[in-house]
C-alpha cells in the first residue's frame, strides 16, 4: 500500500484497529533527528540521559488528533516541566481538496503550522520526512503515542492518545518514578467514538473529496459522524 495515500480507504479502518509492528515496550526507539515548524530541530539524542519524551502521531486533518490535544494539553500542564512533548506530524489521516497529501515538505510543514496554530500546541511539532520514514518505523497508526525513558527504550505506547487519559498520566508518573511501566493499551471503543464525534468537523475543514472517500470506504462510520456532527452543531446553536 502507498504511504502517502490519495484518498482515504477501507482498508486503513482495519489496519488501525492494532498495532502490527513498530518497537515494543522495553525496545530501542529508532533514532530521528527532524525540523520543527518553529525553524528549529528535535532529535532523539535531545532527551536521552536528560528526561523522558512522549511522542504523539498527529496531522490537521485527523479526527483523533483534534479529539486527543485538549487532554493532552493538561498532561502536558501537570508534566511538561518533566518529560518532553513532540508531535510526530505524519501523512494526512483524510486527504482532501484543501489539505491534499503532501508532496513535498513545504506542504507538510505548512500542514503541520497549521496544525500547531489551531489547536495552540504547546509543544514543538516536528515534520517527518516526505516518505514517512519515522512513522512507518514506528509502525503507521494516525494518532499513537510512545513515552521513551532516558534511556532511549519504549517504556509505553498507546494507540490513541486520546483513549484512556489515566492510562497515560500512571505511565508518565511510572517513568518518572524510575519504574516504568513497559506495556502498551491497545483500547478501541472509546477513543474511536471520540474521534467520530469530531470527523465531520475534520471532514468539512479538509474538503469535498476526504468526505466523498469516507462515506464510501466506511459508511456506517460516515453516518455515525454525520449525526454526531449534527447533534454538535445544534447544541451549539442552543448556546448561542
Amino acid at each position: 500500500m502507498t504511504y502517502r495515500y490519495p484518498h482515504f480507504h477501507t482498508r486503513l479502518v482495519v489496519e488501525d484497529l492494532r498495532f502490527q509492528a513498530g518497537p515494543r515496550p522495553g525496545e530501542q526507539m529508532p533514532d530521528f533527528d527532524l525540523p520543527t515548524v518553529d525553524g528549529g530541530r528535535v532529535g532523539k539524542s535531545d532527551f536521552v540521559g536528560r528526561q523522558p519524551l512522549l511522542l504523539t502521531m498527529g496531522s490537521v486533518t485527523c479526527p483523533m488528533t483534534a479529539a486527543a490535544d485538549p487532554a493532552l494539553k493538561r498532561l502536558h500542564a501537570d508534566f511538561g516541566d518533566r518529560v518532553a512533548f513532540v508531535t510526530l506530524y505524519v501523512r494526512e489521516a483524510h486527504p482532501g481538496d484543501r489539505y491534499p497529501q503532501p508532496e513535498r515538505m513545504e506542504r507538510k510543514e505548512a500542514h503541520a503550522r497549521d496544525l500547531k496554530d489551531r489547536d495552540k500546541l504547546p509543544w514543538p511539532v516536528a515534520v517527518d520526512d516526505i516518505d514517512g520514514t519515522l512513522h512507518r518505523r514506528l509502525d503507521p497508526k494516525p494518532n499513537a503515542a510512545y513515552l521513551m525513558d532516558t534511556d532511549g527504550r519504549v517504556a509505553f505506547r498507546i494507540l490513541w492518545s486520546d483513549d484512556r487519559a489515566p492510562v497515560l498520566r500512571s505511565a508518565l508518573e511510572g517513568v518518572l518514578s524510575g519504574h516504568p511501566p513497559m506495556g502498551e493499551h491497545q483500547g478501541r471503543m472509546v477513543p474511536v467514538l471520540r474521534g467520530v464525534a469530531q470527523m465531520d468537523r475534520m471532514l468539512t475543514l479538509s474538503g469535498p473529496t476526504a468526505r466523498r472517500d469516507v462515506r464510501k470506504a466506511a459508511p456506517p462510520m460516515y453516518a455515525m459522524a454525520r449525526l454526531m456532527g449534527a447533534v454538535k452543531h445544534r447544541r451549539a446553536k442552543e448556546r448561542a
